[in-house]
């Protein structure tokens, strides 16, 4: 069997569809559908259903995928190992944060240590997703996480904060004390209702949510457009023109801020020379992390 063709075929297992797993894997979903019928042929055996909705699995790709998946924790296994091994400064280094912090915080810093280490080649994977450090999708995450997987090893720094904005000719128009229906929250989720719990906390516990918009950078523009309120953090919202906070309340702390990697891949030269790096960033950023307004 080809190991392309295997990935390929856990891929599809995960997602469920030929063009997600191509869009996963980048590769054009003729790519993925070829391999799946190499692997077939190879195989001798159907191991997919293929429904207008999806490949569902057969018998047969069930227990492809039980013993694939084995095999590939064994090869991760050992590709960390090696990669954990590794004291030279030099090689691929692949960094996922949060596309905010990597505007905001490491964009100008960067050149300082991409000069100190001219030998690696950084990898910045702006994403709000946890990409799987123990699959090495990623070397290093910085994730906003009070609850880190168990896999991972890092340090703890602090929390951010949020706070509510919206723009100020909106707040104006708006009458919150007699008419809070008439005014919206833009919301994160389809899940959440129209009264979620994250809105019950604030002065603003009568408005409704509104829409599902999981994107930050998309909320914070539509409120800069006068759509409605939102909560952020602060990194994201403070100085953005066309927006204040609509609130008096100070920030309130959120989740904590965690720089993380693989046990494995901890005392790797690489790794601990971006940790330090991401950890002094991120502390001389402190006060904007945490909503702290310049005097």
């Amino acid at each position: 069997m080809d190991w392309e063709e295997v990935k390929t075929f856990r891929m599809v297992m995960k997602v469920g569809t030929v063009r997600a797993a191509a869009k996963q894997l980048g590769v054009h979903h003729s790519t993925v559908s070829r391999r799946i019928e190499q692997l077939e042929k190879s195989l001798d055996s159907r191991l997919f259903e293929r429904r207008p909705e999806g490949y569902f699995p057969t018998a047969s790709g069930e227990d492809l995928a039980r013993v694939a998946d084995r095999f590939s924790e064994e090869l991760f296994a050992v590709e960390r190992h090696i990669a954990g091994r590794d004291n030279e400064l030099t090689g691929t280094l692949k960094v996922t944060m949060a596309e905010p912090f990597a505007v905001a915080f490491f964009a100008d810093r960067l050149p300082e240590f991409c000069d100190a280490y001219p030998g690696l080649d950084l990898q910045i994977l702006t994403s709000f997703d946890l990409l799987d450090v123990a699959r090495r999708e990623a070397d290093i995450a910085i994730r906003m996480d009070n609850n880190p997987p168990d896999a991972l090893v890092g340090k703890r720094l602090f929390s951010y904060y949020t706070s509510i904005y919206a723009n100020p000719d909106y707040l104006a128009r708006q009458d919150f004390e007699n008419r809070p229906e008439d005014a919206r929250w833009i919301g994160w989720s389809e899940h959440d209702g129209r009264y979620p719990d994250w809105t019950q906390d604030s002065e603003y516990a009568r408005v409704p949510v509104w829409g599902s918009f999981a994107s930050m950078t998309l909320q914070v523009q539509m409120a800069r457009a006068g759509m409605g309120l939102v909560m952020v953090p602060c990194i994201a919202a403070d100085g953005v023109p066309g927006l204040v906070r609509a609130t008096n309340r100070d920030p309130v702390p959120s989740r904590d801020i965690w720089i993380l990697t693989h046990e494995d891949l901890r005392r790797t030269a690489r790794v601990r020379a971006f940790m330090d790096f991401a950890e002094t960033v991120l502390r001389d950023n402190r006060a904007a992390l945490q909503g702290i307004l310049p005097d």
